[in-house]
């Protein structure tokens, strides 16, 4: 048996309803404010990443091979005379790369060139047979040089 039972009837005020929202609102804009920082660095995470895989390309294209003239960007139909480097004398190359790291020719002019990779080859550091091949990366390609994220990548090759 029920004595006195009573359903009870409560509700909200309005100032506690808008108290939520105003605290729900701060949140909400707090949590927004993240977004372009977080859009930010995965666009650079990204780029590191392409940067990374061209730069290990690159040696890889230049260990493929026997003998000091090197081919680069191996893997395209942009072979020519040009695209050969050598390690065993002081030289440099500068290729561009598509957003998806496929090489596209060389020098700066490619209009759909993302990544610019110049290959710096130093012969018989630190001893003579080596040579110091330097690949720096750097991106947007149309941007101003200073503007550019730049991306430097170090290996030793023997020379021979």
């Amino acid at each position: 048996m029920f004595i006195g039972w009573k359903p009870m009837l409560q509700a909200f005020s309005l100032i506690e309803i808008v108290l939520a929202l105003g605290i729900i609102s701060f949140a909400l804009v707090g949590i927004m404010g993240l977004f372009p920082v977080a859009m930010k660095s995965a666009l650079e995470s990204q780029r590191e990443t392409r940067a990374a895989q061209i730069a290990q390309q690159i040696f890889s294209d230049l260990r493929t091979l026997p003998g000091t003239n090197r081919l680069v960007a191996i893997t395209t139909n942009i072979l020519n005379p040009q695209t050969t480097i050598s390690l065993t004398t002081s030289n440099s190359i500068t290729v561009s790369y598509a957003q998806d790291g496929r090489p596209l020719g060389l020098g700066t002019n490619n209009p759909e060139g993302i990544f610019l990779a110049e290959i710096l080859v130093t012969p018989n550091i630190p001893v003579s047979g080596l040579s110091r091949v330097q690949t720096t990366i750097e991106t947007p390609a149309k941007a101003a040089t200073h503007a550019r994220s730049r991306y430097t990548f170090v290996t030793l090759m023997n020379q021979k």
